[in-house]
């Protein structure tokens, strides 16, 4: 490993996530890069572990967003009916919020119609497997309104469901939130992609998708059964009390300092790594290691409510 070069060359790939506590959540360049957050690989489970494979879809958000309580849309409203489609039900409150429960998108031209009557300029297209829509097709926004579209969220009680929130109150004139769905083979589930786009927004041409490349994480954590930290839990301490346990062992360590989306809903974005040491108070919320033996510290100054690597306790995760 060459350590300088190395952590030059990570530098300049770092991307600070938006919403990060320490910067300004409604700066251009923060809600840019909110795909840091959201892109991050969750830690990989330790030998012996089973998890279970969701096929919800994803969603790969260009924006910043934060967490909003919406309106239950229950599966009751999916139901077949006269005139009510069974993949997805749209309503909007009297405030202006209008919250999307999907169960597929089969009905892709459907939901558009429904999200614009109900005052969400919105496109939504569907392209086949394999494919995606040519880019550009128009200006992204950058500089997003706070609370303007949700995280998604699962649906209690369903396999297949999920919903999400928008206020109509916070689309500026000319604005377009750009919906692309791209589908699983299986037929279940899928991809989705979200921007929001101002201006012209060209209609969606399908071209091939790259392919997708698997590669070997180059860092990997080291605390799980047979890690070299195995019986070291480092989640939620201080930088001042790991460090020494460390240093014992003769480890080299950087600093992976990470940035954490609004409302902390689990998920993070690296920042910058670094050698340099950072504050003894800071908090460490997981540690990785790489072929070498390089120990990689998952930390942040400000010390948030759950941890953002797992989403809350890693014992509600991975039970030891």
């Amino acid at each position: 490993m060459k350590d300088i070069d190395e952590i030059a060359a990570m530098g300049s790939l770092a991307r600070v996530a938006p919403g990060s506590r320490g910067g300004d959540p409604a700066g251009a360049g923060a809600r840019a890069l909110l795909a840091a957050v959201t892109s991050e690989e969750p830690p990989a489970a330790p030998a012996g572990t089973r998890t279970r494979a969701y096929r919800r879809p994803l969603l790969g958000l260009a924006a910043a967003v934060v967490l909003a309580a919406g309106a239950v849309v229950g599966p009751s409203l999916l139901e077949s009916g006269p005139g009510l489609p069974s993949s997805y039900a749209v309503t909007r409150s009297p405030d202006g919020a209008v919250t999307i429960y999907v169960r597929d998108f089969s009905d892709a031209a459907g939901l558009e119609r429904r999200l614009r009557e109900l005052g969400v300029p919105a496109i939504v297209d569907r392209v086949p497997y394999g494919k995606m829509c040519r880019e550009p097709r128009g200006r992204h926004v950058l500089d997003i309104p706070k609370g303007l579209y949700s995280v998604p969220e699962g649906i209690p009680g369903e396999e297949w469901g999920w919903r999400m929130r928008i206020d109509t109150r916070l689309f500026r004139p000319g604005q377009t939130f750009v919906w692309t769905v791209s589908a699983h083979p299986s037929g279940e589930g899928g991809s989705t992609t979200t921007y929001l786009m101002e201006g012209p927004v060209a209609p969606c041409e399908p071209v091939p998708a790259p392919e997708p490349k698997v590669l070997k994480p180059e860092f990997q954590v080291a605390t799980f059964e047979g890690g070299s930290l195995e019986g070291f839990r480092v989640d939620e301490k201080t930088v001042g009390e790991v460090l020494p346990e460390l240093r014992r062992r003769g480890r080299k360590v950087l600093f992976a300092v990470i940035s954490v989306p609004p409302g902390n809903p689990g998920g993070y974005g690296v920042q910058r790594v670094q050698d340099e040491p950072v504050g003894d108070h800071w908090t460490v919320w997981e540690a990785e290691e790489n072929d070498e033996g390089v120990i990689r510290l998952l930390v942040s100054e400000e010390r948030h409510d759950r941890n953002p690597v797992y989403g809350g306790p890693r014992d509600a995760t991975f039970p030891e």
